[in-house]
């Protein structure tokens, strides 16, 4: 296949990571040689780089690759990528990342790459995630909410890659919260129905909330990953690498 794609997200902490380590631990089983790549991280101190989501990536598919390949820029302050880039007087290099993945891409069949935030967010002076994702010139996966709220971020989010000419692959909706009402179940179930309707794109999930995942991500993954959402998914970013 010699491909990839590229997770983003409607916003900060709807569930990229597990997406990403899901998908890739999917196509690892069905004997693709899968990389994985989180390019730019903040948040990140000496102490906790086991726990970073570049090390969450790598240890879920057993990888052999240097952390720093997978993760070339990694921040201490846990701030957006500009300000924490700034904060240790340092610059995101757009073309070292396109060439680790470079790299990456000559030794797999296929590279699962998460980004940071949405696709607005700087992480350079006048760059963003737009121009990672157009630099390495991927198809997109949009992780969104399932619940309130979710609607209007998951169609600006496709929008604004439709004007850019990105591909989107599918729209992944994750429950970032558990729906314990009657009505939040409801919420849920709209949100969920309009999209499909709407977004123009294959919608799956929603994927479950999981209140054990920060402890349990190797386990919670290793489930999530034979999932019917994450096979769907799986058949949706092969059929947008063809």
């Amino acid at each position: 296949m010699n491909s990839g794609i590229f997770i983003t997200g409607t916003d900060t902490g709807v569930g990229k990571t597990i997406v990403t380590a899901a998908l890739a631990l999917h196509m690892k089983r069905k004997g693709i040689a899968v990389g994985v790549m989180k390019p730019i991280e903040t948040g990140i101190t000496s102490s906790g780089l086991a726990r970073s989501d570049a090390a969450r990536l790598q240890a879920v598919i057993e990888s052999d690759d240097a952390l720093g390949a997978i993760c070339p820029f990694q921040f201490e302050l846990p701030l957006a990528p500009l300000a924490a880039a700034q904060a240790e007087r340092r610059e995101i290099d757009l073309g070292v990342i396109q060439k680790v993945h470079r790299l990456m891409a000559g030794r797999y069949e296929y590279v699962v790459a998460e980004g940071i935030g949405g696709v607005h967010v700087p992480i350079g002076r006048n760059i963003d995630v737009f121009d990672l994702i157009a630099r390495l010139r991927l198809p997109v996966v949009v992780v969104g909410r399932s619940g309130l709220g979710g609607i209007n971020h998951a169609l600006l989010t496709v929008e604004a890659l439709r004007r850019r000419r990105i591909p989107v692959a599918a729209l992944v909706l994750n429950q970032t919260r558990p729906a314990r009402s009657k009505l939040e179940r409801l919420q849920e179930r709209t949100t969920v129905e309009i999209l499909r309707k709407q977004a123009g794109v294959p919608v799956l999930g929603p994927l479950p909330y999981r209140s054990e995942l920060s402890k349990q991500f190797r386990k919670t993954v290793t489930k999530l990953a034979q999932s019917a959402a994450i096979t769907q998914l799986a058949k949706a970013v092969r059929r947008a690498a063809r």
